[in-house]
C-alpha cells in the first residue's frame, strides 16, 4: 500500500474513534463501521493504528456519493456566487442598511469585508439628493433591471447609473414603499 493511502486509512480510523468518543453513531454508520470495530480500534495504541493503516487495503475502501458531492458543489458555487455578489455592492458603496437588509450582513462584517476589499470606510451623514434627471434616469434603470434578484437589481442600477449605492438605497426603497402602500390601498377599495 502507497504512503499516502495508509495516511489516509489512518486518518479514517482516527475520525471513526472521535466520532465513537463524541457519540456520533451516524459518522460511524456511515464509514459502514460497526461500533463493536471503532471500539476495537479505539483500544489499539497509536503505533497499532499505524501499522493497521498499512494493512488497510484489505478491509478499507473509500468511496464517494456522487450524487451528494454535486449537491455541495452546487450549494458552493452557490455561496462563492453571492460572496462575489456582495463584495461587488460593496464597491458600488452598498450602504451597512442594505447589506444587512438583503443578507442579514452585521456591521464588524460588513467593516472586515470593505477592509479586505482595500475600500476605505465612508463617512457617515445623508447620501446625496439625485437631481430630478438623475432621479428618472435611475427609475428607467430600475424598471429595466426588473426581474432579477433584489441585489443584482441594485447592482445592475448602480452599474448603469453610475451613482454610488449609498445615493440610491434610500430613494429605491422609498419607490418601492411607496408602490406597496398604492397596491395595499388599492386592494383595500377592492
Amino acid at each position: 500500500m502507497h504512503n499516502h493511502d495508509s495516511q489516509l486509512a489512518y486518518h479514517v480510523m482516527l475520525y471513526a474513534i472521535q466520532a465513537l468518543s463524541e457519540g456520533d453513531i451516524r459518522a460511524i454508520e456511515d464509514l459502514d463501521f460497526t461500533i463493536d470495530e471503532v471500539q476495537q480500534l479505539s483500544q489499539l495504541p497509536v503505533k497499532g493504528l499505524k501499522h493497521l493503516a498499512r494493512l488497510s487495503g484489505h478491509f478499507l475502501r473509500v468511496k464517494t456519493d456522487h450524487h451528494c458531492f454535486q449537491k455541495m458543489m452546487s450549494h458552493l458555487n452557490h455561496e462563492l456566487a453571492q460572496d462575489a455578489l456582495q463584495d461587488e455592492l460593496i464597491r458600488h458603496e452598498a450602504p451597512i442598511a442594505m447589506m444587512n437588509t438583503l443578507f442579514g450582513m452585521s456591521t464588524a462584517e460588513y467593516i472586515q469585508r470593505q477592509k479586505l476589499l482595500g475600500i476605505p470606510p465612508h463617512g457617515a451623514g445623508r447620501p446625496i439628493v439625485l437631481s430630478d434627471e438623475d432621479q428618472e434616469a435611475v427609475w428607467r434603470c430600475w424598471q429595466q433591471a426588473e426581474g432579477q434578484t433584489p441585489s443584482e437589481r441594485y447592482l445592475a442600477v448602480a452599474r448603469e447609473s453610475k451613482h454610488p449605492l449609498r445615493n440610491l438605497w434610500s430613494l429605491i426603497q422609498s419607490w418601492e414603499a411607496l408602490a406597496n402602500k398604492q397596491a395595499s390601498s388599492a386592494a383595500n377599495h377592492d
